[in-house]
C-alpha cells in the first residue's frame, strides 16, 4: 500500500503518494487520467518511477472534519460528492477501483465543501471498490450537531441497508428528497470548469462556495443573482414591509420570548442515552445518531477490546428523536434484549433499563 505525505503550500494542498516495491503506476490509465481536469479528483503528476504528486484546494482530511459537529446539509453534500465523483469516473472511462477510499486520505475544503479524492491506478491492483464500507466509514466518524432534524443519519442508514447492490442514481434520489438543493448544487457546478488544480483564493470561489449559515446553498454571488430577483436574493423587505413588522414591539417581544422558550424546550426534550457494561461498571454516552458497538476499532465507536465471542461490528444502537432502536448487524454470536435474540439486520426499539447482551457482554440501556 502507497504511503502518503500531505502539506500545504501557500493556499494548496499537496499531497505526495510513495509507492511501494511490489507496485507499479498503471501508465494508461495515469495518462487518461491526468490528460482531464475532474471536480472532484486532485491533479496529479509524476515524480519519478515510484512517486506521484497531487495537488489541490487547501483542505483538511475528512478524519479531521468529522470530529467535529456536523449539519443534515453538510453530512447529505459530502454523500452525494461520493456518489459524483463515481458517476464521473464512469463516464469518463476510469477505474473506480483506482480511487483512495480512507478517510485520511480523502479530503475537504472547509469554506467550498468540496470533497477531494486521490485517483491512483496500479498495475493488478485486483481489490473491488467497496463504496457502501466507504460511506459506513463516514456515517460511523459523524457527528450530528444539534438541530431541530437529527434523525437523518438514521434514516441514511435504514436506505442504504436496503440496498441490496450500490445504486447511485437510488441513493441520489433519497439525497434529493432529503434535501433538493444538495444535488442540483453539485449538478449545476459540473457544467462548469473545474478548477482545482489552482487552489488559489480566486478559483475557490468557482467551486462549491460554502453556504451562508446551511440557508443560502452554494451558490456564488453571479449564480445567487443569475437565480434570484433582488428581493430574493438579498432577503430584504421594502420598507413598508419592514415598517409593518416592526412597528409592534410587544409582538416582536412575545415572538423572540416564544422562540427562546421553544429553544429551550427542545433542549430539556432531548435525553442523553447511556450503556451501562455490567462486567466492568464503565458508562458509555451514546453521542451520535448511529452508535457502533464490535471489537474493531476501526468500526465501533465503543471498541469491546477484551471479549472475543464479540464480533468486530455487532450492533447499532440508533437515535431517532427520543427514541432508541437496536440493531443487529449479523453478528455470530446475536444480540439479545432481556434475555430475547433479535433478528439481525431489523431495528428493535429499547427502553430505560432494558438488558442488551452482545453475544455473553451485557449492558444495561439507561435514558
Amino acid at each position: 500500500m502507497a504511503k502518503y505525505k500531505v502539506k500545504t503550500r501557500g493556499y494548496q494542498l499537496v499531497v505526495k503518494a510513495k509507492l511501494t516495491l511490489r507496485e507499479k503506476l498503471d501508465e494508461r490509465q495515469f495518462t487518461l487520467f491526468s490528460g482531464k481536469n475532474i471536480r472532484g479528483l486532485l491533479k496529479a503528476k509524476r515524480l519519478g518511477r515510484n512517486a506521484v504528486q497531487y495537488s489541490g484546494p487547501i483542505g483538511i482530511s475528512l478524519v479531521e472534519r468529522l470530529k467535529k459537529p456536523i449539519v443534515k446539509y453538510d453530512f447529505l453534500f459530502i454523500m452525494e460528492q461520493v456518489v459524483y465523483i463515481f458517476q464521473k469516473l464512469k463516464a469518463n472511462s476510469l477505474a473506480a477501483s483506482s480511487v483512495v477510499l480512507d478517510l485520511r486520505h480523502v479530503f475537504i475544503n472547509e469554506t467550498t465543501k468540496e470533497v477531494l479524492f486521490i485517483y491512483l491506478p496500479l498495475e493488478q491492483a485486483g481489490q473491488e471498490t467497496d463504496i457502501f464500507a466507504f460511506m459506513e466509514s463516514i456515517i460511523y466518524s459523524a457527528i450530528s450537531a444539534r438541530e431541530e432534524d437529527m434523525d437523518y443519519i438514521s434514516r441514511f442508514v435504514y436506505f442504504i441497508k436496503s440496498l441490496n447492490v450500490y445504486d447511485g442514481e437510488k441513493i441520489e434520489r433519497f439525497i434529493s428528497g432529503e434535501d433538493k438543493t444538495v444535488v442540483s448544487t453539485i449538478k449545476r457546478h459540473d457544467a462548469r470548469k473545474s478548477s482545482s488544480a489552482t487552489g488559489k483564493p480566486g478559483a475557490q470561489n468557482e467551486q462549491y462556495d460554502g453556504r451562508k449559515t446551511e440557508a443560502t446553498g452554494l451558490l456564488d454571488h453571479e449564480e445567487a443573482t443569475g437565480l434570484l430577483g433582488y428581493g430574493e436574493a438579498t432577503g430584504l423587505l421594502d420598507h413598508e414591509e419592514a415598517t409593518g413588522l416592526l412597528e409592534d414591539e410587544e409582538a416582536t417581544g412575545l415572538l423572540v420570548e416564544d422562540e427562546e422558550a421553544t429553544a429551550l424546550l427542545q433542549e430539556e426534550d432531548h435525553r442523553d442515552a447511556s450503556l451501562c457494561r455490567q462486567r466492568t461498571y464503565e458508562i458509555i454516552l451514546i453521542n451520535k445518531s448511529v452508535f457502533r458497538v464490535g471489537k474493531e476499532s476501526k468500526y465501533a465507536d465503543y471498541v469491546v477490546r477484551d471479549n472475543d465471542k464479540v464480533s468486530r461490528s455487532h450492533a447499532d444502537i440508533i437515535t431517532r428523536g427520543n427514541r432508541y432502536f437496536i440493531m443487529d448487524l449479523n453478528s455470530t454470536n446475536g444480540t439479545y434484549i432481556n434475555g430475547r435474540q433479535i433478528p439481525a439486520r431489523q431495528e428493535v426499539e429499547i427502553f430505560n433499563g432494558d438488558c442488551l447482551k452482545l453475544a455473553n457482554e451485557e449492558f444495561e440501556f439507561r435514558i
